[in-house]
């Protein structure tokens, strides 16, 4: 398992020391890894949650909840950052870039996601698998996040 994916893993499981550990290791090309997952894995648990077209507020109350769970000082999450990140893992606007504030802001997403859906170690094993083939496809020339979410949501 490669450092970012076992990074990705450890958070998700809650162990944050192993994940800081990996984090302060990483080379810019771990990071860009990372980063990749990271979209990846929100955009999977995403669309187990949500849907193209629907209302807004529960969109809204879900990134409000994951802040006040996760955004411990109540200023590391732009909430317009973190609906935009929803909306575009929906497919409703452009993809948003990898900077810092995004990655701080899919980090609680996805925390948030997957703590609601109660998952077992196996289905995030599923998130992260379906994130890597997704990664790895981008890297290849095509975006396959949105595929790869559609062919999750219709294994569930």
């Amino acid at each position: 398992m490669s450092d970012p994916h076992a990074a990705l893993r450890g958070l998700l499981a809650g162990r944050l020391r192993g994940h800081e550990r990996r984090l302060r290791r990483f080379t810019e090309a771990d990071w860009r890894r990372y980063a990749d997952l990271l979209a990846g894995a929100l955009l999977v648990a995403v669309r187990r949650r949500f849907v193209a077209g629907q209302d807004r507020a529960p969109v809204i109350r879900f990134v409000a909840a994951a802040r006040e769970r996760y955004d411990v000082t109540g200023r590391d999450v732009e909430p317009a950052l973190a609906e935009a990140l929803v909306w575009a893992a929906l497919g409703e606007r452009p993809p948003l870039p990898d900077d810092a504030p995004a990655i701080v802001a899919r980090t609680v997403l996805l925390l948030g996601l997957l703590e609601d859906e109660g998952c077992t170690d196996r289905e995030r094993d599923d998130v992260l698998a379906a994130a890597a083939h997704a990664a790895d496809h981008a890297a290849h020339g095509g975006d396959e996040r949105q595929a790869d979410a559609r062919d999750e949501r219709d294994t569930r």
